[in-house]
């Protein structure tokens, strides 16, 4: 884990620990790993970091309201690298692997916590996975497939 001391202005010590998740995606519009990356005639890197940030938060303010939270502005979620995996794909979809991180701030002495706020983390992404939580959780604009107008781009997207 990745570990950087911050002051906040109210004099109070702030550690930032980084959660990573990776998770499978895919899509039947033929965006590749390089397509998302690079944003090409697509916002789905954008949609991913949206529901990620929704998802921590509420999972944060859930469970550790007070001991940790996400600092958006100034440590956004980041998408370290989409990998195309065509091993086991579905005839005409294009799977992925997302490898993503989520800095969390850590308030004062509460990075003895960390263990257990990575560990809600990350179970609470994996259900939110399962349930749908984390697909509902893009936002309704985000663009899945170039030049493809439709009340629910979504269904262009799945989780695997």
């Amino acid at each position: 884990t990745l570990s950087k001391g911050l002051k906040l202005d109210n004099d109070v010590s702030s550690t930032e620990q980084d959660v990573i998740i990776t998770y499978d995606i895919s899509n039947d519009c033929g965006l590749d790993a390089a397509a998302i990356m690079d944003e090409n005639e697509n916002t789905v890197m954008q949609g991913l970091i949206a529901a990620a940030e929704t998802i921590a938060t509420q999972i944060l303010d859930a469970s550790f309201s007070g001991v940790a939270h996400l600092n958006t502005d100034e440590h956004p979620v980041v998408i370290d690298r989409v990998l195309d995996m065509p091993a086991n794909c579905a005839e005409g979809m294009t799977c992925l692997l997302v490898i993503s991180t989520i800095p969390v701030m850590m308030e004062g002495d509460s990075g003895d916590q960390y263990q257990a706020v990575r560990k809600a983390i990350m179970n609470g992404m994996q259900t939110s996975f399962k349930d749908g939580s984390f697909l509902n959780a893009i936002p309704e604009d985000t663009v899945v497939c170039p030049g493809t107008v439709s009340s629910s781009t979504m269904s262009h997207l799945t989780l695997n």
